[in-house]
């Protein structure tokens, strides 16, 4: 039997668990806990799992059933896969019951060329709730306890499943806001399979990157719209757990990366959304992007600036309590990114801009010449997009050589917007003409970035100054400023450069 699975997953404590197991806004649990037991199989070097399939065979009650998932989306949380499944009768996969499904014919493919054999095993009580928040509308709340085993690795398993039966999906978001604010939970990208198989070495969490080419030319500009949101959602949630956990710095970087092309996604396509509806959206991710700025100033001001200086006056004390002070300071507002993003705030937000998503109110009482604007083929307001973020960049530029750093600010911005609108639209046009202008676009955005970093950074050491300690520390400040400002014209001469390259580039949405 195939069907396509939409779920949402909530983690909690084993605290919360057990409140809300008896919490009457879920009803009362159907035949009482159900003990599961499911075997997950692989090859030995996890080629299904590499192909973004899973292969389960899961005991509930007195039978087994093999389930295999694959394909689908993920949108903010939400996980929408095909999902085919068998009754067997012993706990071993067999192929031969996938049929012609396209997901059936590439596990058999895999399987014809190694051994599936166990990779891990989830073991679970599982209490199952059915709310109907509204006529036509039925979902299934798993509330699931127990463990993950991969050879002698434990995972703990603490969190709720919310599987939509019938209605619409933004239901889900609809329920996980209510259920967010009554407890403390978090979004939880990971199945249990992408847990299963970190425990058992064939997955291993790294900073998200990125996603490019998100507009394709089949859809339209409410599909590109969508398309563009979700993903920068995604890359956010990637790098969630890496940014709370305190790892490589990199997951706060790409995080924030992720809120930037967000909020350049929002305003894209601000002239179709009235102010109203798409001024809550766009305060949120700003909100989010200011709790996690100060890191990254510490982080840039430590690794660019304070770096290359202590290489060149190696052993000097004020440099050294300098340093100090910074690495101080910079643990500091790391902490305040990590508090930022395991707040039930910020659950909260995602949830909220995850369900605007799904709901789509943009086009609710749209009227006619809205309505075909929406359904419109993307490319032709990627055209106009383009083209008025391109207008501001060159008005911006103007007498590049001698214009403030606040003036560099804004033309900063600019780039940046149009930077990012491109790197949406491009695949909607020729590469071979798109690629110089992508290029001249990353070049400038990259010195732009540096100047505004170098702009940021007297600030920093005046305040990295004062906490710092010992006779030498203003001494030390003297060199680091000095240091700062020769980068700083060393930026600007590039900047000319820079500049006069993307000037020569050809606008290839024309």
């Amino acid at each position: 039997m195939v069907n396509q699975e939409t779920e949402l997953k909530l983690a909690v404590t084993p605290r919360t668990l057990a409140r809300l197991a008896v919490d009457p806004m879920l009803g009362a649990a159907g035949g009482g806990a159900q003990r599961m037991v499911a075997l997950y199989f692989d090859t030995p070097r996890f080629e299904l799992w590499r192909r973004r399939v899973s292969l389960r065979l899961r005991r509930e009650r007195r039978r087994w059933v093999q389930t295999v998932k694959g394909g689908g989306a993920f949108e903010a949380g939400l996980h929408r896969r095909i999902e085919i499944e068998h009754p067997v009768r012993r706990p071993a996969p067999d192929v031969a019951l996938l049929g012609d499904h396209e997901l059936g014919k590439l596990v058999a493919r895999v399987a014809g060329r190694a051994a599936l054999v166990p990779a891990f095993r989830v073991e679970v009580e599982r209490a199952t709730h059915i709310v109907s928040p509204a006529a036509g509308v039925r979902i299934e709340v798993s509330i699931d306890r127990g463990q993950i085993h991969a050879g002698g690795a434990r995972a703990a398993v603490s969190e709720i499943e919310l599987e939509l039966k019938q209605g619409p999906a933004w239901r889900l978001f609809e329920l996980a806001l209510a259920i967010a604010a009554r407890y403390a939970v978090r979004l939880e990208h990971r199945s249990k399979a992408e847990r299963g198989y970190e425990l058992a070495g064939g997955a291993r969490p790294a900073p998200a990157r990125a996603r490019l080419g998100i507009v394709q030319p089949e859809m339209s500009v409410n599909d590109a719209f969508k398309s563009v949101c979700w993903t920068c959602l995604n890359h956010l949630q990637a790098n969630h757990r890496g940014v709370i956990g305190g790892e490589d710095p990199e997951y706060l970087h790409q995080a924030r990366v992720a809120l930037r092309r967000l909020r350049s996604g929002l305003d894209a396509f601000a002239q179709l959304i009235e102010e109203e509806a798409l001024e809550p959206q766009v305060a949120t991710v700003r909100e989010l992007s200011r709790s996690l700025g100060p890191a990254r100033d510490w982080d840039v001001l430590a690794v660019e600036t304070l770096a290359p200086v202590m290489q060149q006056f190696p052993g000097h004390r004020g440099l050294a309590a300098l340093e100090r002070a910074c690495a101080r300071l910079r643990q500091e507002a790391n902490a305040g990114a990590q508090r930022s993003l395991a707040s039930r705030r910020y659950t909260r937000l995602v949830l909220s801009l995850g369900g605007w998503l799904c709901r789509e109110p943009w086009l609710e009482g749209a009227g006619r010449k809205a309505a075909r604007r929406w359904q419109a083929p993307a490319r032709d307001y990627a055209a106009e997009a383009l083209n008025r973020y391109y207008r501001r960049v060159i008005k911006r530029g103007r007498g590049i050589g001698s214009v403030s750093l606040p003036q560099l600010h804004r033309l900063r911005i600019a780039a940046k917007k149009l930077r990012y609108a491109a790197g949406y639209f491009a695949p909607l046009f020729a590469r071979r003409r798109a690629k110089p202008m992508m290029d001249a676009l990353n070049d400038l955005q990259d010195v732009l970035g540096a100047i505004n970093d170098c702009s940021a950074a007297p600030a920093l050491i005046e305040a990295a100054t004062r906490a710092a300690r010992g006779p030498m520390r203003e001494q030390a400040r003297v060199i680091v400023s000095h240091w700062n400002a020769a980068t700083l014209q060393e930026r600007r001469r590039e900047l000319k450069r820079t500049w006069k390259i993307f000037r020569r580039c050809d606008p290839f949405w024309t």
